[in-house]
């Protein structure tokens, strides 16, 4: 399957179809998408489809395959990352699911350019480029929460440890000093306190299975930042409504998030 136009209309026409409730409409355009799966060139066509902002958001947003063609991740592996950063956060957030998927099978060993990569997108100052990294980040390695002690477990954890800890230690104290510089700015404290959730379950994962020597030797970077999180009140936050959602307000995720950190 060539990355042509035409092949791109072809499969957002059958994904189109997958969406119909007529089931004679329907069922042979999963019938069709299951027989090209694992086609060559059919995992880059999804993401040069969910790249197309002329796409339907509806088709963009559909489960990809999981299953892909051996010759196809090493060309995903050097997309993903930049596409996922400037998509929409509803792509975004299955990005990162595909980065964690394909990271249990390749990272470190056989994508060892992950983390640096992740990394020099701090820098950027945006932060919907930032939070799409840390959701990557979380998804990445929240499994350290509840994976059995191993040595190939340690060796990543360490791994990780040496590209990724100051990196997010400088962004926490960074994101730290803006919640005081935007405190009279609603949209602009949104963003920020769901940045310092993303990087409280990160530094949680990072810290789950022993207490890594960095992070121990800059408790007092992290302890008082977080005790103090434990304690704030934004009430231009809580009044804001736009800032709310079905599982209440940015501060209320932080405070639960930071307490469990503290009991570490």
């Amino acid at each position: 399957m060539e990355v042509t136009d035409e092949n791109l209309a072809t499969l957002a026409n059958y994904l189109q179809q997958t969406l119909n409730p007529d089931t004679n409409i329907r069922r042979p355009a999963e019938k069709f998408l299951e027989s090209v799966e694992v086609n060559q060139n059919y995992a880059i066509l999804l993401l040069h489809l969910i790249d197309k902002e002329t796409v339907d958001l509806t088709i963009r947003e559909e489960d990809g395959a999981d299953r892909i063609h051996a010759s196809d991740r090493a060309t995903i592996k050097t997309l993903i990352v930049s596409l996922m950063l400037k998509s929409p956060e509803a792509i975004q957030r299955q990005f990162s699911d595909a980065v964690s998927i394909i990271g249990k099978c390749d990272f470190p060993e056989k994508w060892p350019s992950l983390i640096p990569e992740m990394v020099e997108k701090f820098a950027t100052g945006d932060f919907h480029v930032i939070n799409g990294v840390l959701r990557t980040a979380h998804s990445l390695f929240k499994r350290y929460r509840y994976e059995f002690k191993s040595q190939k477990l340690w060796e990543e954890i360490k791994h990780v440890l040496e590209n990724f800890a100051k990196p997010l230690t400088d962004l926490f104290v960074a994101t730290i000093d803006l919640t005081t510089k935007h405190a009279d700015n609603p949209q602009a404290l949104r963003v920020i306190y769901g940045s310092l959730v993303l990087i409280c379950k990160v530094f949680y994962s990072l810290n789950y299975q022993d207490l890594p020597e960095f992070f121990e030797d800059n408790m007092p970077i992290w302890m008082p930042n977080l005790l103090n999180l434990l304690q704030v009140k934004v009430p231009c936050l809580e009044t804001d409504i736009s800032s709310k959602n079905e599982n209440g307000s940015p501060p209320k995720y932080l405070f639960y998030s930071s307490f469990q950190y503290l009991l570490l």
